[in-house]
């Protein structure tokens, strides 16, 4: 039974079925591996130019409201600075530039104290009841502690530059966090008096970024040059948080890549990991438009979009799925079919390799049948049966020389035991000649070491005799050499002789 199934699976037919079926998978996953590879890399750049987009359209969007806020802080400037001896009409000056600009949340206009010599402190505040509210809320404070230790006034006073303030900087007290755009009052003499602060609400930044949301799960977020949150999806991380103190960030190394890029003011985009899902960071710093006449400090600020990697590869791996199952599927009927096609192609071929097989047995004079085909397989059995007469004949060669080799084969089995007993004799010889080779040089060293040791007490007769002995040793040590290379020349006589 085991012979029968190993027949089976070593059938011609079984391997060229899979070797073609082989070579067509071969194809066809470098072909769809190279479709897939540069599918997906299309939709990463598809994703990223989608992103850059967005973003831009953001960044200007954002720009306008600030350009619009700059502007309307600038038209009543220029009236205000006509009337500032005319403390009454600051809360006019306040209440119209709220009204006027709807992106505006609350204005401020704040004097250094003793400006008006019948108010040491002069501060005026007018806000929204909520940032997309035309009701209003008049106070002549904006905080707990005295305006001229917040930084929105000091700051402006000191550098008398308008600048713009990041929420957490921010400490006048308003329904709801702001950025504000701080502009210096400037008197006839050209000298700082006081500032003007305008507050744009968190709430209408965060309606137009979180608005861009290019996939379902994707989100926005606006960052100030410390890594402050200005704008977040989840409300909670407006409060004065940064990306680093929160834990789902500063415990993935490759998240806080992506946060320092973008506190760098580069643009570019980042993968990385968090809380268990891949996402892709596409990110850029936020450059406002130069208009003339506007202060274009740096804002430092970064806008980034975070897809996570089902919504930018989702569709993608669907479509994997899909393919997969029609190329498994398309696999299976062409492999079918190959079976059929190949099955009635090499039934001759499947007849010699039984034919083989039996030979391979030991059963060399197995007819082989006339091919009546004259394809290749036709060709291949005439051969083939050429072959297996050859073998035979040549079979049956070996078997003769064989014989003859078995013959000589005893022959040099006596020849080596011969020799095995002559090597026996020899090595006895030559340790017997050894050994009779010791006493003599023992006797000469005796003497030699006489006449050095005792040269000076010996007489001439006592030298002579010790001379005649060395001489007596040295012959006798001489006829055993001599003995000892006769025979040798014996040996190496009978071992010519014998090759």
């Amino acid at each position: 039974m085991q012979k029968k199934v190993s027949k089976l699976f070593s059938a011609p037919s079984i391997r060229l079925k899979t070797l073609v079926v082989l070579e067509v998978v071969i194809l066809l996953t470098v072909s769809l591996g190279g479709l897939f590879y540069f599918t997906r890399k299309a939709l990463v750049e598809e994703a990223k130019n989608d992103a850059e987009q967005r973003l831009e359209g953001v960044v200007q969007h954002v720009d306008n409201v600030l350009l619009s806020i700059e502007q309307s802080a600038g038209n009543f400037y220029y009236e205000m600075i006509e009337h500032l001896d005319q403390p009454e009409r600051m809360e006019t000056y306040c209440r119209r530039l709220v009204e006027c600009n709807s992106n505006i949340f609350g204005c401020v206009i704040a004097f250094k104290p003793n400006y008006y010599p019948e108010r040491e402190r002069f501060l005026i505040f007018v806000q929204r009841k909520r940032y997309n509210s035309p009701e209003l809320i008049v106070s002549d404070k904006a905080a707990n502690v005295p305006y001229t230790t917040q930084k929105w006034y000091s700051e402006t006073m000191e550098t008398c530059r308008p600048a713009w303030i990041d929420p957490g900087q921010n400490h006048v007290n308003t329904m709801e966090p702001i950025v504000t755009f701080c502009l210096p009052i400037r008197d006839h003499s050209n000298e700082c008096v006081g500032v003007i602060a305008v507050g744009l609400s968190i709430n209408l930044l965060s309606q137009i970024v979180l608005e861009t949301k290019p996939s379902p799960n994707s989100y926005s977020v606006l960052l100030s040059h410390d890594g402050t949150y200005i704008v977040h999806p989840d409300r909670k991380k407006l409060a004065g948080q940064t990306v680093f103190t929160q834990p789902d960030i500063a415990e993935s190394p490759s998240a806080l890549a992506a946060v320092e890029a973008m506190l760098k003011g580069e643009t570019g985009d980042m993968s990385f990991r968090m809380n268990d899902f891949t996402w892709y960071l596409f990110y850029k710093p936020f450059v406002r438009a130069n208009v003339p006449g506007r202060s274009m400090e740096a804002l430092d600020w970064s806008i980034a979009t975070a897809y996570p990697k089902s919504d930018i590869f989702g569709e993608y791996n669907h479509l994997v799925f899909y393919i997969l199952g029609i190329v498994l599927a398309g696999l299976f009927v062409f492999y079918i079919l190959c079976r059929m096609s190949i099955r009635g192609q090499l039934k001759p071929l499947i007849a010699l390799t039984e034919t083989a097989d039996s030979i391979a047995e030991g059963h060399y004079d197995k007819g082989i049948e006339d091919s009546k085909r004259d394809d290749e397989v036709g060709v291949f059995q005439q051969h083939f049966q050429l072959m297996q007469k050859a073998l035979a004949a040549d079979i049956h060669k070996q078997e003769e020389q064989q014989a003859i080799l078995k013959e000589r084969q005893k022959e040099l089995e006596k020849t080596y035991r011969q020799t095995q007993e002559d090597d026996k004799v020899k090595n006895t010889f030559l340790h017997n000649v050894t050994n009779r080779m010791i006493a003599p040089s023992k006797s000469i060293l005796d003497s030699v070491t006489t006449i050095c040791d005792e040269d000076q007490n010996m007489t001439l007769q006592d030298i002579n005799r010790q001379a005649d002995n060395i001489r007596q040793q040295s012959e006798a040590i001489r006829e055993l050499l001599s003995h000892k290379f006769s025979v040798t020349s014996n040996e190496k006589g009978k071992e010519e002789h014998h090759e």
